[in-house]
């Protein structure tokens, strides 16, 4: 009897403990948790976890804009905005990302897909021709230059145009 007793008390305290040590963490810790937490889920096939995810990470760059971790959850967010068919969403959170963080390893990537965005999602050319530019401006020799170059020079044109061209050029 005793030792039973004894026994649930170590686990009532040790339950008080987890509360507690549960309770201390900042709110910034808890955001990181819960993205964390929603990244282990494979998000990719539910749009409703993919949202939660986008909202997770909005939300976290909002409160913590110093942060190390929000240029680079800025550009998730903006990647899940565009699957979930939110473009105008996505160029903001783009934007966003590229004027107050122009010098992180994200910027880059940003810029481009921000032209990428106009070009597909919102058919909006003189945008994606003005950031394939800017693009081709600040990264000459990045991994996407050529990509960059062979959209500004494809710009507007049909899928069927852009292969009819290459079958003329190839006669």
């Amino acid at each position: 009897m005793i030792n039973s007793t004894r026994f649930f008390k170590s686990i009532l305290l040790a339950g008080l403990l987890v509360m507690i040590v549960a309770a201390c963490q900042s709110p910034k810790e808890k955001s990181l948790k819960l993205i964390k937490d929603l990244e282990s889920n494979d998000s990719a096939f539910s749009n409703e976890l993919m949202m939660k995810l986008k909202t997770s990470y909005t939300d976290f760059a909002l409160a913590y804009p110093d942060d190390e971790h929000t240029p680079g959850y800025l550009f998730k967010a903006s990647q899940r905005a565009i699957v979930l068919q939110q473009a105008n969403e996505a160029v903001d959170l783009l934007l966003q990302l590229i004027n107050k963080y122009p010098t992180n390893e994200f910027a880059e990537d940003a810029t481009f897909l921000l032209a990428f965005t106009y070009e597909n999602n919102l058919n909006d050319l003189t945008n994606a021709r003005l950031y394939y530019e800017k693009f081709l401006k600040e990264y000459p020799s990045g991994e996407l230059a050529e990509e960059a170059k062979l959209s500004i020079e494809n710009l507007g044109k049909s899928t069927e145009e852009f292969f009819n061209e290459i079958e003329t050029a190839k006669e």
